[in-house]
């Protein structure tokens, strides 16, 4: 599906739609099915580009940050999608999470910060620069421009360090670009992506699998469907990879056609928004 909106800076699926988030601001709605797309919606409310989505812990609501340093709540009600909420932030949004009643931020700068019920703000994990993070299983995991993993126990506010940066005078800090869980695994990515069991962070650090990238090249976004994961590479930004997750052989490629700026993995379907502003979408077999 192309656009008139710019590139396509975010993905989510709610619901059984697809919705997708421009650099103009605007939000899109899409029906998708095996083959055919119809849009449903298109809203204009953000000022300037949407930078990211999430959804509520209930599954009832979408949540959309911008760089116009606002969120907005939104709903599916009666067959309309309404905008139940704005929250004014200090920021420029580039990530969030949401989390039973509480909002995780990723700002521009590289800050943290936490939204209360009331929607108050405080900063977590002062020290650091932040640049991923995911919610599960209670905990927010978050990566580090320094290549550290924090952990964040949600109800008790404890944070601790589950991968320290790697320290080396050779090696400049290669920051954690994503962050994401799959089926109780916890997936990182730097120049390379490692894989640890969520259940033996409280232990030590240990990944159980790791695929090293080209040289000089960054894993900018990665997903997981099933037996792949998928990854899109600084040195190739056109491209999707395809690797094996259990034998981490290279499998194949996936071409976009332009610069991908967006990645979703939901519903087994692979699904890549670009900078031409098409979407495109790939079951795998």
């Amino acid at each position: 599906h192309q656009s008139g909106s710019g590139s396509v800076t975010a993905l989510i699926y709610h619901k059984g739609f697809l919705f997708s988030g421009y650099s103009d601001g605007s939000i899109k709605v899409w029906d998708v099915d095996d083959k055919l797309a119809t849009l449903l919606w298109d809203i204009k409310e953000h000022k300037s580009a949407v930078t990211c989505f999430s959804l509520s812990e209930t599954g009832d609501s979408v949540l959309s940050g911008s760089a116009d340093k606002t969120i907005r709540i939104w709903q599916i009600v009666k067959g309309k999608v309404e905008c139940a909420e704005v929250i004014k932030t200090k920021d420029s949004i580039k990530k969030l999470e949401a989390f039973s009643n509480m909002i995780f931020v990723i700002t521009k700068g590289h800050k943290m910060k936490l939204l209360d019920s009331s929607r108050v703000s405080q900063s977590i994990f002062k020290g650091k620069g932040v640049k991923s993070m995911v919610a599960a299983q209670g905990k927010i995991y978050v990566g580090c421009i320094d290549s550290s993993i924090q952990e964040l126990i949600v109800t008790s506010k404890r944070e601790k360090e589950i991968r320290a940066p790697t320290r080396s005078w050779r090696i400049q800090n290669k920051p954690i670009n994503s962050v994401l869980v799959y089926k109780d695994m916890l997936y990182s990515s730097t120049t390379h992506v490692e894989m640890s069991n969520i259940k033996d962070l409280r232990r030590n650090y240990e990944p159980q699998m790791s695929i090293t990238a080209e040289k000089g090249s960054n894993i900018i976004a990665m997903g997981v469907v099933e037996d792949f994961i998928y990854l899109n590479r600084s040195s190739s930004a056109n491209t999707l990879q395809v690797w094996l997750r259990r034998t981490q052989q290279k499998v194949g490629r996936l071409s976009a056609g332009s610069k991908i700026t967006s990645l979703l993995t939901a519903n087994d379907i692979v699904f890549c928004g670009t900078e031409a502003g098409v979407i495109k979408g790939w079951i795998p077999l």
